[in-house]
């Protein structure tokens, strides 16, 4: 009987375990996700800036990376991934899901409308940024920890 138990308990071990580290994982991809459009944004940025060199198609890429990257950035939130790995997501996020799922959406479109616009010149292009720029802040207000 005792090795039942302990078989029982070892099981439970390994599989609470796996859990815990498959967790861990989707929290991983997703500051990957982030770190990658940060990086997506500083090359955008400092085009507008002239610190990089305007080059529309770039420009474009550097959004569709933001646009894409936050396509399907809503469901890497599961339960079981509110803490851990150094996460930064807000409760907020879970418990106002359609909300933070919202925000999400103008960011990828007003990304995409930022690709479109780097075809009409850096001015275009970073007025459409600003509107990227500000749905990133108001998100994080709402859904990131400082």
């Amino acid at each position: 009987m005792k090795c039942k138990v302990s078989l029982a308990a070892a099981v439970f071990i390994v599989a609470t375990t796996s859990l815990a580290a498959a967790d861990s994982e989707i929290i991983v991809l997703r500051q990957l996700i982030m770190k990658t459009n940060d990086q997506a944004g500083k090359v955008a940025v400092g085009m507008i800036k002239g610190e990089i060199p305007f080059d529309a198609t770039v420009a474009a890429a550097a959004a569709l990376q933001i646009s894409h990257g936050l396509e399907d950035f809503p469901q890497l939130f599961p339960a079981g991934t509110e803490t851990g790995n150094n996460t930064s997501a807000a409760p907020a996020i879970w418990s106002n899901p359609d909300d933070f799922k919202a925000k999400a959406r103008l960011v990828v479109e007003a990304a995409a409308a930022a690709a479109a616009a780097a075809a009409d010149g850096p001015e275009a292009f970073g007025a459409a940024l600003q509107t990227v720029g500000a749905g990133c802040d108001g998100c994080h207000e709402t859904y990131r920890l400082r």
